[in-house]
Order: structure tokens, then sequence, then C-alpha cells
């Protein structure tokens, strides 16, 4: 696991830093004129790459405490579909190719669960659905009710994931090898702390998929 560890950190968290000191290191350059689109596409890149190191260095230490069984829930009662929407919302200033669909039932009822991490659960599907359809597409997130238990998913119309992937997806990182995994960035740990988060609150997550026909992400979370 350590070593495993520091091959990700050296990986995942040297790149943005690399891009970081690259573009501002340009910008500086005393010998060159930038015209004002450069500049702002340049730091458009030091943005985004700076936005990717809080997650990054904050799935390491969840995946850290999550060995150590010291993944702590604060709980109160969840309004999981308003939620959902803050964040369809949210995401939908993020891509200009996708449109968000959020469907859920008006006697959605509450969940006791961790604010939070539920919302770390929400943000992890829904970036994974813009990164694995990166030609655009509906990303839909739906609930439904059942006696014991709600359901939430999030579904995409990209690529999707072979048969035998989609349990595997939700290992410790592990990446699924399919093209789109290979163009995208990733240390293979969000869809593990979503598992984690999702269990710790007496829940499961499981994903279903045909290749080339998109992906569905759902998650159950037992009602009160």
């Amino acid at each position: 696991l350590k070593t495993t560890f520091i091959s990700i950190i050296s990986h995942e968290l040297k790149t943005p830093v690399s891009l970081i000191k690259g573009y501002a290191g340009t910008l500086r350059r005393q010998d060159a004129r930038w015209d004002s689109r450069t500049v702002q596409e340049s730091l458009a890149v030091i943005e985004e790459e700076a936005d990717r190191l809080p997650g990054l260095i904050d799935n390491l230490l969840d995946a850290s405490r999550l060995q150590a069984g010291a993944l702590k829930l604060n709980l109160s009662d969840v309004a999981v579909d308003k939620l959902a929407a803050q964040l369809a919302e949210k995401f939908r200033t993020q891509t200009d190719r996708h449109t968000f669909v959020v469907e859920f039932p008006p006697d959605f009822p509450p969940v006791r669960g961790d604010e939070e991490r539920l919302r770390q659960v929400l943000s992890n599907l829904l970036s994974n659905a813009i990164k694995y359809s990166p030609d655009g597409g509906s990303i839909q997130l739906q609930g439904r009710v059942e006696p014991e238990r709600v359901i939430v998913a999030v579904s995409d119309e990209g690529k999707g994931l072979p048969t035998d992937e989609l349990e595997k997806v939700f290992d410790c990182f592990y990446r699924a090898d399919t093209a789109a995994t290979k163009r995208a960035p990733g240390a293979g740990l969000g869809l593990f702390l979503a598992k984690a988060v999702v269990e710790a609150h007496g829940g499961q997550i499981w994903a279903v998929s045909e290749s080339g026909r998109g992906a569905t992400f759902s998650f159950s979370l037992p009602r009160e």
C-alpha cells in the first residue's frame, strides 16, 4: 500500500504542479509579450490544475483514513434531492457539451447521513459522467423511493464499460482499461471512496453498463 501511495503521489500530484509552474513561468518571461487571449487561456489552465490539487490530496487522505478505519460520519437529515439539484447546477458551469436532467419524485424523503460525504459521492459520479462522455450528451440524476431504501442514479451517454470491469472499478487505485480512461486523468480513488462512504451509511453502490452505450452508477441509502 505504501509503495502504491508513493507512486500515485509522484504521478498524480506532479502533473498539475508541473503544469502550474510551466504556465506561470511562461507568463513571467520578460522577453515575450502575450496577447490577452493567450494570457487568459494560460491562467485558466493554472486555475484548473490548482483546483485539482485539493481534490487529489483529500482523496489520498481519505483513502489513508479508510485503511486505518478512521473515516467518521457526521450524521444529520439530508435532502438528497436538493443536494443533487445543487450539484447539477454547479456542474453545468463546467461543461458546454452536456445537459443535466434531475428527476426526483416530489415525496423523496430525507435520509440520515453525512451531507458532505454524500456530496462527495455525487460530485465524484457527476465528474466521472462528464469525464467519460467527452463527446457530450445528457447526464441524468434520478431518484426513486422503495419501502426500506432510496436509490440515486447518475447516467451518462459515454462509451460505457465492459461487463467484466463493473465491479473492479470500485477497487482502490483501479482504473478500467478503456480508451476514455487512458485519455482522462485520475488516480483510481474516487469510486473506491464513494463505495466506502455509501457502505458506511449502510447502503450499496453498483454500476450497470454496456460497452459503447453509456454507464449508470447507482447507490442506495436506508430510509429512516
